[in-house]
């Protein structure tokens, strides 16, 4: 069928009338987004405070953007647009997709708990180190979960390097089909949420493995410090907290994570009481009782509403209560620290100290350690380099990271916007440094490396040496191991 330039121009018109949605209900979703905004986005108030950000004329300015679109793409933009004012990572709207899910086979055989649960992430790589004639890469089987080798540098000093890409599992499928192998379970048997987790930490406890191994066999080569390679992280899940841990002997003091006034918060503190009670039934113990004194304030809190319903108001109502509690629990729990096998917990591990529920030897590398990050190190990534910043257990080197912060607790909270079916995500949790300062404004190294966005592999790497040769310590100098504390 010919259609002439007339037909096709008044097709196209059709279509964009019927593309058009009334003005109101694109301004009830967007409305939903502030009401959202308001009782859970965890960095509202570090967008006041520390952005100084005019809320109530981004507010009215959406509005009018929104009033005067066209088509439900115009609009969807005018609320990416407020979005992404904020700056914040975690801060995301998917719209619904208009493809039709394909139909399961009915022939398909059960995928392995692998395949299943999507262990087959493919990470980016990081400074590329093999441009320059000083870099021998290292080639055996934990170098393909840790990629690295050896840098030498200028008066005999070696970097050993090891490129972290994630803080993932999933990341991680060799290991991850050794694992269920040893599990020896059936891949078509039921694997719920219990179950999935006792499985990823297996993964996450051979990954531990591996990187213990990776940093033993550098130091056999005869590195003098270890660097590990955070460009381009992205972040990732709790398996930071051994992966911190194995790379130093300090013992880490995790920051302080802020909570919400909000159900989320309070199903899990009710979650966390309920598993140390049935700790506390079984034996005494002093951390346990800590813990349930920590967590039945918290609950108390959590159960309080806090309206900021008023910042968006020209002029603004400042709110009488912060919107997260900085200053009660840890991001491990309870405790800042602990040593390893010093919980004396079952079901409560996680929430007394959630680094003991994973097999780890904290302080299996004894070299000095180094850091590099970049605008992309974002999210679990920056919590790895505060701690190891706020707590003297490394140098930073590269450029301030992307200042994403804490993200998503206990599956995160999620709302559905009732007009456009828009999936709206925001962080639930802010971490604290130790001055005080929210994790999202970022974190600014010790030594800055002037990288241009147009340089190629070899400039950028060659940037990174120099910026190795003038902050890694000469090789008789070691970092002293600090006594552990609890």
């Amino acid at each position: 069928m010919i259609f002439t330039r007339a037909v096709i121009r008044s097709l196209a018109v059709t279509a964009l009338l019927l593309a058009t949605v009334p003005a109101d209900k694109w301004l009830d979703d967007f409305h939903q987004i502030l009401d959202e905004m308001s009782s859970h986005y965890a960095n509202l108030d570090a967008a006041i405070q520390d952005r100084r950000m005019d809320l109530p004329a981004l507010r009215k300015r959406t509005e009018d953007a929104i009033h005067n679109a066209k088509t439900d793409d115009d609009a969807k933009r005018e609320i990416e647009r407020f979005l992404q004012a904020f700056g914040d990572g975690h801060v995301d709207v998917r719209w619904p997709s208009a493809e039709t899910p394909k139909a399961p086979e009915a022939t398909q055989k059960p995928k392995s708990l692998c395949e299943r649960f999507g262990y087959d992430q493919v990470i980016r790589p990081g400074v590329n180190f093999g441009r320059l004639p000083e870099y021998r890469a290292d080639d055996d089987a934990d170098t393909k979960e840790f990629p690295g080798g050896i840098l030498t540098l200028s008066n005999g000093r070696r970097a050993g390097i090891v490129r972290i890409g994630l803080f993932s599992a999933q990341t991680h499928p060799v290991l991850c089909q050794a694992v269920e192998a040893a599990w020896k379970r059936d891949a078509a048997e039921e694997c719920d949420f219990g179950c999935e987790m006792d499985f990823e930490r297996r993964v996450d406890d051979a990954a531990t493995a591996a990187l213990e191994r990776r940093v033993a066999s550098l130091r056999k080569e005869g590195a003098t410090a270890i660097v590990i390679d955070l460009t381009r992280n992205g972040g990732g899940g709790n398996w930071v907290e051994p992966a911190a841990r194995v790379l130093t002997p300090v013992a880490l003091r995790s920051p302080r994570i802020g909570f919400l006034h909000h159900q989320h918060w309070v199903t899990s503190f009710e979650s966390r009481l309920k598993d140390i009670d049935h700790d506390l039934a079984q034996h005494d113990d002093a951390k346990l009782r800590e813990a349930k004194n920590v967590f039945t304030r918290a609950l108390e809190i959590a159960k309080t509403p806090c309206d900021h319903t008023g910042v968006w108001n020209d002029p603004p109502v400042a709110p009488k209560c912060p919107m997260v509690v900085p200053d009660l629990i840890y991001t491990t729990g309870s405790l800042a620290y602990a040593k390893p096998g010093s919980v004396n917990a079952d079901w409560a591990r996680g929430s007394v100290f959630s680094p003991s529920v994973y097999e780890y030897h904290e302080g299996a590398n004894l070299l000095p350690l180094y850091v590099l990050v970049d605008q992309y190190t974002a999210s679990a990534s920056e919590y790895f380099v505060a701690m190891m910043k706020d707590n003297k257990a490394a140098t930073i080197i590269g450029e301030a990271t992307r200042g994403a912060g804490c993200g998503h607790t206990d599956g995160g909270v999620y709302a559905t916007l009732k007009n456009s079916g828009g999936r709206l995500s925001l962080p639930d949790c802010a971490r604290f440094r130790a001055d005080g300062t929210n994790e999202i404004s970022g974190i600014i190294p010790d030594v800055l490396v002037p990288w241009s966005p147009y340089e190629s592999a070899y400039q950028r790497a060659s940037k990174t040496r120099k910026a190795l040769e003038s902050a890694v310590a000469p090789p008789e100098i070691r970092l002293a191991a600090k006594a552990p504390h609890s």
